[in-house]
């Protein structure tokens, strides 16, 4: 739900006191900005055209948008794709908003849709023209298909243009005379392009371009961008290598344990086991150690560092948590950045315990967890407030706020014998 964080944005506290972290300004453009192809300019023109006419002599299979047809033949891209937030990309957060927009606010209805779900064919109205005062006129879409716009980013919304299929090269596959690749198989085979290996690819989703939706100089999300000013961009690491390996469709980033555990590092560290003179000493560190952007990459993840005392049954001792947090958070208006406690590659995050030692302390816990969703769980909050606003969209926000709670996870937990 990347394109609706404008939207999605609440407010809420600065960074507690305790948490000790890299603070981040504008990244040194040390490289040229990542620029698309011609063809990838036009492969993203929104909203995608319609499909128009199949050719007469294809199946119905073949000229099917449906995923589960393009599943008949690629059942492993299917398997990857139908578990990936891709494919609930007009999951419940995003339609629980929608349904209440569709005819009365077409115009947000297109701009969320431009990423989430970008085929003519999934958009229930379109732009029509222009009123006498220049305003956008919109109309009903005889070629809407609601089945295909529940399926979010499709494999059409990537690959089919016209009918056409596009994808990665592969080695050795003769071509036509058109430069389509030749298969033994349905859609008369694809058109290979270099551009879906290359990180310009997931650029128009995944970077904002306008510069109302910046602040201190740093786009509300410029992930590609980020990308480009590091070390990885250079030895040729790209989106693709880390998200999509070995060509699958798997698209896993924060929401994915074993992703985010590839590319940190976490240490804790006792210094003063503390007694009744002295307090408790210990620091709890989050390296950015393999992530080829920032940690986390835009305003809605948060990544919590904690460290408490247990007694010797392993409950926590009252008042004895201090806590921290890596991330972005911005104010609801888009005027002002709270904090910025994000990690670029190599940089760390340094929780400091320092606490009067409990009479019943046994252990510290350090722990790490990752709450991938939450600035929505912030605005759902807010938003479910006032049902009266969304009338028919409120259940399925209830559904995506506790769906945003239940994506949280421990990433890493240590006890620590006092």
């Amino acid at each position: 739900m990347l394109l609706l964080l404008p939207l999605l944005l609440a407010c809420d506290e600065p960074a507690q006191d305790q948490h000790h972290a890299v603070a981040l300004s504008k990244i040194p453009a040390t490289v040229e900005p990542v620029t698309e192809s011609e063809w990838l300019q036009d492969h993203w023109t929104f909203p995608v055209p319609a499909q128009g006419d199949a050719p007469a002599d294809w199946a119905p299979i073949e000229a099917s948008l449906d995923p589960t047809a393009c599943g008949t033949c690629h059942p492993a891209q299917y398997a990857d794709w139908k578990d990936s937030w891709h494919a609930i990309g007009m999951g419940p957060g995003v339609m629980g908003q929608l349904v209440d927009w569709d005819g009365s606010d077409d115009r947000t209805v297109l701009q969320c849709q431009r990423c989430h779900a970008p085929l003519t064919e999934q958009l229930p109205r379109l732009k029509t023209g222009q009123d006498a005062d220049g305003k956008a006129v919109y109309g009903d879409n005889p070629l809407y298909v609601a089945d295909l716009r529940d399926d979010g980013l499709t494999c059409a919304g990537c690959h089919v243009r016209q009918h056409v299929r596009h994808g990665p090269p592969k080695d050795g596959r003769p071509a036509d005379e058109t430069g389509r690749a030749l298969v033994d198989g349905p859609h008369d085979g694809f058109v290979p392009r270099d551009e879906y290996r290359d990180s310009s690819f997931c650029m128009d989703c995944h970077d904002f371009e306008q510069q109302q939706l910046a602040l201190n100089d740093k786009l509300l999300q410029e992930t590609t961008a980020e990308w480009a000013r590091t070390s990885y961009a250079a030895d040729g690491v790209t989106c693709q290598s880390c998200h999509m390996p070995e060509g699958r469709h798997l698209f896993r980033g924060i929401h994915d344990r074993d992703t985010v555990l590839q590319g940190v590092d976490v240490q804790a560290a006792l210094t003063e086991p503390g007694s009744l003179l002295k307090p408790i000493q210990a620091t709890l560190t989050l390296t950015n150690s393999g992530t080829g952007h920032r940690l986390p990459t835009y305003t809605t993840p948060e990544i919590k560092l904690f460290i408490w005392q247990v007694d010797e049954d392993g409950a926590e001792l009252a008042d004895t948590r201090r806590e921290g947090s890596v991330g972005r958070r911005i104010t609801p208006n888009l005027q002002k950045e709270l904090y910025d406690t994000r990690l670029l590659p190599g940089e760390q995050s340094t929780l400091p315990y320092g606490a009067r030692r409990h009479l019943q302390a046994h252990a510290l816990v350090a722990r790490v967890e990752v709450w991938p969703d939450e600035a929505y769980r912030r605005f759902y909050e807010i938003k479910l407030k006032k049902p009266e606003n969304h009338p028919r969209g409120e259940a399925q926000l209830r559904e995506a706020m506790q769906a945003s709670v239940d994506s949280r996870y421990t990433l890493w937990e240590q006890t620590i014998p006092l």
